[in-house]
């Protein structure tokens, strides 16, 4: 797949951002978050009239995105700006977001067609810079890329700084610059109000001038070749993942099941687990890290609109035993973590050490980094719950969402699928271990 770019400029917010905005303070999760930006791809398909990059289409169309995104960042105007790492603000001058438009020469279905055989490093290629590309006074917070295919289909690769966003923040974004998208096009409705966003998480979380996790990432444009991290996607089907409840099940005689995720998440680490304690050699700890939404779960609740980054670390460590992992007590163990994390979330705000509750899992995280006794740390985000299908820029709702290679060792998205309840997993592994861990039995059993 070659990708040709065509053109490359920044789009500023509409309204100018008054100058008692110019500063934005970031709060002490975002000081923690990894440098990095979160990719997040949409996959549309050609309309009736077609978009291809012949007809000129395409031209219009990126006009119409450009006009409504910089529409949007009037209320997200801390996207149209610039981290200053020194001062631990971004500096909300309008610089601009990046936009990128670009021509790709294979047809659309020849990436959605493709399964488990894709190479998901070439979707790399629709984002307009590094993931790890972030945190520097030249980096913009925010860059697009619209690719159009051969066939008239397009997509737009996002990539917003985890500085300053979570996939909740970047998926309200999304949401509001598809509102504006199809108000410029009359396609009014009235059951669809504005949200204003909130930039005062600060205000919450007051920072401390603390460093990010030091998870590694390169500024350099992700290859496989050098930092030999593989990414596939796994599909657990709506009939698959009922199974796997039934089987996470610890109490047989109990009508309760584990939820959705809990179960996938102990299917999945298993099966990466069990790689690493397979060699006697290695020792048999191991860690895994849910991140945990605090948004509408303190008391007094958080909004959802909340923006910037609002999570928790929940941490679940133990020891394998001889023949690995037990699956059932693996899932009861991620649903005890997860429900502690989600009691502590109701005490932030009133606890007076806030800060110290949303450190204490990101402290935990980079101990274990350099923990001898621990031979494996996953890392897992549920994406499946934010509505990244509802994205209609005024040509029709995305015919797929993805992610990319994410140079990250056992880190793991899971994203809903458009239709039918069922959940893709995207597992990012050492190139030696995704054989392993595509060979597990139980991945090969619950994956299509």
């Amino acid at each position: 797949m070659n990708v040709e770019i065509l053109s490359r400029e920044l789009i500023k917010p509409y309204t100018s951002t008054p100058p008692s905005l110019g500063r934005y303070k970031i709060s002490i999760v975002d000081e923690l978050s990894p440098v990095m930006n979160v990719p997040t791809i949409f996959y549309y398909a050609a309309d009736i009239h077609g978009s291809g990059i012949e007809n000129g289409t395409s031209i219009s169309r990126c006009m119409h995105l450009k006009k409504s995104l910089s529409r949007v960042l009037t209320r997200f105007y801390p996207f149209a700006g610039r981290y200053v790492k020194e001062s631990y603000m971004v500096d909300c001058s309008d610089q601009g977001a990046e936009f990128v438009e670009a021509k790709v020469d294979i047809r659309l279905d020849e990436i959605i067609g493709q399964g488990k055989d894709l190479k998901v490093e070439l979707l790399n290629s629709l984002l307009p810079r590094p993931i790890g590309a972030g945190d520097e006074i030249t980096d913009p917070v925010l860059a697009i890329q619209v690719s159009f295919f051969t066939c008239g289909g397009w997509a737009i690769g996002v990539l917003s700084s985890h500085r300053i966003a979570d996939i909740s923040t970047t998926s309200t974004l999304i949401k509001e610059w598809a509102i504006e998208a199809k108000l410029l096009l009359g396609g009014y409705d009235e059951n669809q109000v504005a949200v204003t966003p909130l930039w005062n998480s600060a205000s919450l979380f007051p920072g401390q001038k603390l460093s990010g996790l030091p998870l590694g990432l390169t500024r350099a444009k992700e290859n496989v070749e050098d930092h030999k991290i593989v990414t596939k996607k796994f599909l657990f089907s709506k009939s698959a993942i009922s199974k796997i409840r039934e089987k996470a099940r610890l109490d047989k005689s109990s009508d309760r099941l584990p939820t959705r995720v809990q179960s996938l998440w102990g299917i999945i680490g298993k099966a990466i687990i069990d790689i690493y304690v397979a060699d006697p050699e290695k020792p048999r700890g191991f860690l895994i890290i849910q991140a945990v939404n605090i948004r509408e779960r303190t008391d007094p609740p958080i909004p959802k609109h909340q923006c910037g980054n609002l999570y928790l670390i929940s941490t679940t460590q133990s020891v394998a035993g001889e023949k690995g992992v037990d699956f059932e007590g693996l899932v009861y163990q991620c649903t005890c973590s997860a429900k502690r994390d989600v009691e502590i979330c109701k005490m932030l705000l009133s606890a007076g050490d806030g800060g110290r509750l949303i450190s204490q899992g990101f402290n935990d995280l980079t101990k274990s980094l350099t923990n001898p006794e621990i031979s494996s740390v996953s890392l897992f985000s549920d994406w499946s719950k934010f509505p990244l299908y509802e994205a209609d820029f005024g040509w029709g709702k995305p015919v797929w969402v993805s992610s990319a290679n994410i140079p990250l060792r056992n880190n793991v998205y899971l994203f809903s699928e458009k239709f039918g309840g069922s959940i893709e997993a995207w597992v990012n592994l050492h190139i030696d271990d995704m054989p392993k861990f595509e060979q597990d039995p139980n991945i090969m059993e619950f994956t299509t």
